[in-house]
């Protein structure tokens, strides 16, 4: 973990596999990428975020151009890291892929309107739900026997029942307001699921995308931590390759870092579109969790917080 900002020379920083010609070096301070578990916040119910220093290296020899990464002033070491971001970045493959992936008519955009609009079904039936219990009680104050208890005092064991019941009632309508409230869900908090003490639903979705990786992640991601990674390294290959565009270079480098910052652009929006639809799906494990609460839960609390004040009111006239 870095306390300080980073000051170290980068250049002095030179992998063995580097190419004899570097091109261009980009430096970010930012996450590690990774979950931690706080454990100064409620058992680690929040993931804690450490701070890093990244640094991309590009080097080319005229025949292919290629990316070294650091992390912490330490070369990237695949066997700490448990995955390899690609070395060698051009020649690289095209950014057709990506572009037919990210378009309207692609099925993979159809999975993330398909889940965004069965949440706003489960939020809808909360609304009914809702409805239905006000409807029911302004239906029952005007029955019998609320409708006879003109007149009547009401004693300690009256106030405890009808305390009861609208504490009940209030519960019910929590849980309700639980489902119809939008809670966001960001890809951290699905990262971090299973460092919880209940990892819940976005612990199941976790478990559910890293054991189908060939369903759910990109070409070369296996978790989410490297999928998180990999966005990060991106990022910073594309500032370089920028940085690299400023140097005086020759006409043919210049097609070739060209060619090569088409193909990371690519690769993001690739890696983007993914960790957007996981998202979007962990929100709707997570908003359908509590829609199950509400639904079970709800109806019991509102069950027992009518029947306490029906017998509330109907006390003084047994």
């Amino acid at each position: 973990m870095l306390a300080h900002p980073d000051t170290m020379n980068h250049a002095r920083l030179r992998d063995t596999e580097e190419l004899r010609e570097r091109l261009a070096e980009y430096c970010l301070e930012t996450s590690d990428g990774k979950p931690h578990r706080n454990r100064k916040r409620h058992h680690g119910r929040k993931p804690d975020e450490h701070p890093a220093c990244w640094v991309v290296v590009l080097s080319s020899d005229g025949h292919q151009i290629r990316r070294d990464i650091w992390i912490n002033h330490e070369a990237w070491c695949a066997d700490r890291e448990r995955w390899q971001p690609e070395g060698t970045i051009w020649p690289s493959w095209p950014g057709r892929p990506a572009e037919v992936a990210s378009s309207p008519e692609s099925a993979l955009s159809g999975v993330q309107d398909y889940w965004a609009e069965t949440g706003n079904r489960l939020r809808d039936s909360a609304k009914w739900m809702a409805t239905v219990l006000g409807a029911a009680l302004a239906a029952l104050v005007g029955t019998s026997p609320l409708a006879l208890v003109n007149g009547h005092h009401f004693g300690t064991v009256q106030f405890i029942l009808g305390g009861i019941g609208l504490l009940f009632l209030g519960l019910t309508l929590f849980l309700v307001m639980q489902v119809m409230r939008p809670k966001a869900v960001s890809l951290t908090d699905i990262q971090s699921a299973r460092l919880r003490r209940f990892p819940g639903a976005l612990g199941r979705w976790q478990d559910t995308v890293e054991s189908h990786q060939d369903m759910y992640l990109p070409c070369g991601v296996r978790c989410l931590t490297s999928l998180r990674q990999s966005m990060l390294i991106e990022k910073m290959t594309l500032m370089a390759l920028a940085l690299a565009h400023e140097k005086p270079i020759g006409h043919r480098m210049i097609g070739e870092l060209e060619e090569a910052q088409a193909a990371r652009a690519a690769r993001l929006v690739d890696l983007r579109s993914a960790a957007a639809r996981i998202t979007t799906i962990g929100e709707y494990y997570a908003l359908r969790s509590r829609s199950t609460w509400a639904t079970y839960a709800g109806i019991l609390c509102g069950l027992i917080g009518t029947a306490a004040i029906i017998a509330a009111f109907a006390w003084p006239l047994a």
